[in-house]
């Protein structure tokens, strides 16, 4: 009688486990990247730049996981136009995720995508991402880039006004005040 009692609750819990489907995963498989000219071609943005923050996205209810990597650009080859950029890829386990460090640099590779975070650039060790320092075959296939100036720098230059525009401007103003008192000076005798 006392076996009875148990082989319900176990059946049922053997029942459930069986019914349970298994979360779905991935695993990186990719073959052998494309000459650096092929894979501008694919890419959406090619850069290379510094890393300044990664920060790891773990919600995957949501649907995103991966890192997102933010980079200073100092050269772009495809699709980039501002010095600062974020781009995804994965946590560098079976996702494909590349392992960035902060303070190295980089010539990345990116495409837009949906795979780690929606509607973001990213990138994969499928991809000829590579640290800066190994990326010698590639810069000289790929050629120079156009140099990406720094935030800063725009800044600077966009709020560099002329001196002698400011000069002119209150010389222009200190004529008008004393055009004006002078009238009234010559109005006052008369």
């Amino acid at each position: 009688m006392r076996k009875i009692r148990y082989i319900l609750p176990v059946g049922f819990l053997f029942v459930m486990l069986l019914s349970l489907q298994p979360l779905e995963a991935s695993a990186c498989s990719c073959v052998m990247p494309p000459p650096p000219e092929d894979a501008l071609n694919e890419a959406d943005a090619v850069f290379s730049g510094e890393v300044v923050e990664v920060d790891e996205n773990r919600k995957l209810l949501g649907g995103s996981y991966g890192k997102t990597v933010q980079f200073n650009v100092d050269e772009t080859w495809k699709g980039i136009d501002e010095s600062e950029i974020a781009i995804t890829t994965g946590l560098s386990g079976g996702d494909c995720g590349i392992s960035f460090e902060k303070g190295q640099k980089y010539l990345v590779y990116a495409s837009a995508s949906n795979m780690y975070v929606a509607g973001t650039l990213s990138t994969t060790i499928c991809h000829r991402t590579t640290e800066l320092a190994n990326a010698a075959a590639d810069l000289n296939a790929l050629g120079e880039g156009e140099e990406i100036k720094q935030l800063d720098e725009k800044i600077d230059e966009s709020t560099n006004f002329p001196w002698w525009a400011f000069a002119i401007f209150n010389l222009g103003l200190i004529a008008i005040f004393i055009g004006f008192r002078v009238k009234s000076l010559i109005k006052a005798r008369s």
